[in-house]
């Protein structure tokens, strides 16, 4: 099993889209595509993800925190569609962000988030889920993509 991240998924997000802007700064010369009302667009959808999200755990009662001890198998609301919906809503946004601002350095910051939670993140939380719900954790992964 991977060890525990120890940066929060969200704090990743802010760090990753903070260096993406400070470099995007320091290399003017490079182009700048950015479409700001798709960017204001995605920053809406990942928010209305995240907050679909967050209440499909709050209505079971069991913790939305990475570290934390999860008491229910959250199937409904958007994990019906993907298994990550967090994580997919900070990925949005990040995209969000990086159209709303342009610069090509800013695009980097999804695509380094993505490969993180994918390859850090989210194998410990598969194992820690796999660990505690069994054969129904098996059977939701069998149905339901890691992503979309």
């Amino acid at each position: 099993m991977n060890p525990a991240p120890w940066v929060p998924p969200p704090a990743l997000a802010l760090l990753l889209a903070a260096l993406g802007h400070l470099l995007d700064g320091l290399f003017p010369q490079l182009p700048h595509p950015s479409l700001p009302t798709f960017g204001l667009l995605l920053l809406a959808d990942a928010l209305t993800l995240a907050i679909t999200a967050w209440v499909s755990f709050w209505r079971l009662g069991t913790t939305v925190l990475p570290h934390g001890t999860p008491t229910a198998l959250v199937t409904g609301g958007p994990y019906r569609w993907t298994r990550n919906p967090m994580y997919l809503a900070l990925s949005t946004a990040l995209w969000g962000f990086a159209f709303y601002i342009g610069g090509l350095v800013a695009y980097l910051a999804p695509l380094a988030f993505h490969f993180l939670i994918d390859r850090w993140h989210i194998p410990f939380e598969e194992a820690r889920l796999s660990a505690l719900f069994g054969a129904d954790y098996a059977r939701y992964r069998q149905r339901v993509p890691r992503w979309l």
